[in-house]
């Protein structure tokens, strides 16, 4: 469909205060980041604060993507693309406050946390749904054919991450009466933890089986299964931890099974 000028101009005018917002968003980020330069001390706090203005820019562009859907009836593919840069500065930010290890001991987030400990499970919750939410809201926006399909996993696997050095696990265990203030989000924010972990981990596996066949794929599922399974067993679900080390194993198997297969075509290769 042949978009006219008079359209284009419509759509443009429209959008105007979109630019607007994104522009007031990012000089706030500029304003935060030059603070962080003397208040170093308080740079977790901050990295929330830019977190948030990031949001509203990705959610600014996703909206004018959504307005060209309905004026033009077309996807515009660099709002889309300008929303999936801004994500991965928030995946950034996030990982500067609470560390991107996968295999770290679930005691050694109290550590991470202790940056940021005004900010209480509620809030905490808060963020990580929003952030989840803009990524599920591009990965939508942009479709199953997207080319940008696959490097979506590496995004899921990072926010799933992420969730779980969010959590302090020793007020998990400490507060266990549901009249303890904040029980519930703490319970949620487990919940959350552990389905993204779950889900992260199928990804990779799918990427691995129908995609890439990259050992370094089978791994990060192997490792994020693993991760899963340690939450199971500090707090006390032990079949779902031993269905996870089933799974583990036969993981494990599978990928030393197909790289043996690999290795013997390439020998025989070499012989013909």
């Amino acid at each position: 469909m042949t978009i006219t000028k008079a359209e284009r101009v419509a759509y443009n005018n429209y959008v105007k205060e979109h630019h607007e917002g994104i522009e007031q968003a990012r000089n706030a980020i500029k304003d935060i980041t030059n603070k962080i330069k003397t208040m170093s001390s308080i740079k977790g706090y901050l990295n929330i604060e830019a977190i948030l203005d990031y949001i509203k820019i990705i959610r600014l562009y996703i909206k004018m993507n959504d307005i060209s859907l309905d004026m033009l009836d077309q996807k515009n593919e660099t709002y889309l693309n300008n929303a999936r840069k801004e994500i991965y500065k928030v995946l950034q930010l996030a990982e500067e406050i609470v560390g991107s290890d996968i295999d770290r001991s679930l005691k050694e987030n109290e550590e991470y946390l202790k940056k940021i400990d005004k900010v209480n499970p509620l809030q905490i919750i808060n963020l990580l749904n929003l952030i989840q939410n803009m990524i599920l809201m591009l990965i939508k926006r942009m479709g199953e054919g997207s080319k940008w399909k696959w490097s979506f996993v590496d995004m899921q696997g990072r926010i799933a991450v992420i969730m779980k050095n969010f959590i302090n696990f020793s007020d998990i265990q400490k507060y266990r009466d549901p009249r303890t203030e904040f029980f519930r989000e703490r319970q949620d924010l487990l919940k959350l933890c552990k389905k993204n972990l779950g889900i992260a981990a199928q990804q990779f596996r799918t990427r691995y089986e129908v995609s890439t066949q990259v050992p370094a794929d089978m791994l990060k599922s192997i490792e994020l299964l693993s991760s899963l399974r340690k939450i199971n067993v500090l707090t006390g679900e032990s079949e779902e931890a031993t269905r996870l080390k089933n799974t583990i194993d036969a993981l494990r198997e599978r990928l030393e099974s197909d790289e043996k297969k690999k290795d013997s075509k390439k020998k025989k290769k070499k012989k013909t």
